[in-house]
């Protein structure tokens, strides 16, 4: 008798742990799936019309270069190797180069009539994804795919722009500058401990 009462306890308990551990694993590939980690900062000072000095932090973020970029827009490139959804389950992150930084026009008619402004960032240091997919052939390859990923947005010395890595590839989302010290009644001291 006891037995009989015990087994819909049992039962109960079993299921609420395959529940719990369904739910743990959704959640896992949720996050892989969708996992973004920071690789570029960018601001602008406008010099001219149509002309802007661009900072970029990128890499460590502890130093900051300056180019001299001509359009409406900035663009920033990067080659990116996409792994299987499998082998990203098991930990695998999309690997990227950053490539390039340039300016772009608005309209088509503007691009072709307009000084042109591109740098190159490529450097020996940065990985070959080449040879990275070269090492995985076959069918059974974790490897998805090579291909090339570009992010632009207009420039605006009000903004900061951040450029993620996203597993399927690059994002960017801005926000306001912080005031100038002494506006508005106060000023913030931004502290960045990561760079000594």
């Amino acid at each position: 008798m006891k037995r009989i009462i015990l087994f819909p306890v049992y039962g109960l308990v079993l299921l609420m742990g395959l529940f719990a551990v369904m739910l743990g694993s959704n959640l896992h590939t949720w996050h892989r799936l969708t996992d973004e980690s920071p690789v570029a900062e960018l601001t602008f000072m406008n010099t001219g019309p149509r002309e802007f000095r661009a900072t970029l932090a990128w890499g460590d973020f502890c130093t900051a270069e300056t180019y001299q970029l001509t359009g409406d827009q900035w663009r920033l490139d990067a080659r990116f190797l996409k792994w299987q959804p499998w082998a990203n389950l098991f930990g695998f992150d999309s690997i990227y180069r950053i490539e390039r930084l340039g300016g772009r026009y608005l309209t088509a008619v503007d691009e072709l009539g307009e000084p042109q402004s591109v740098h190159d960032l490529h450097s020996a240091e940065l990985p070959d994804l080449t040879v990275i997919m070269g090492r995985y052939p076959g069918r059974l390859s974790p490897v998805d795919t090579l291909y090339g990923s570009s992010v632009y947005a207009r420039m605006d010395e009000h903004y900061v722009y951040r450029v993620y890595r996203g597993q399927s590839g690059l994002l960017v989302r801005k926000q306001p500058r912080l005031a100038k010290a002494g506006a508005a009644g106060g000023f913030t001291i931004p502290i960045n401990t990561q760079c000594q």
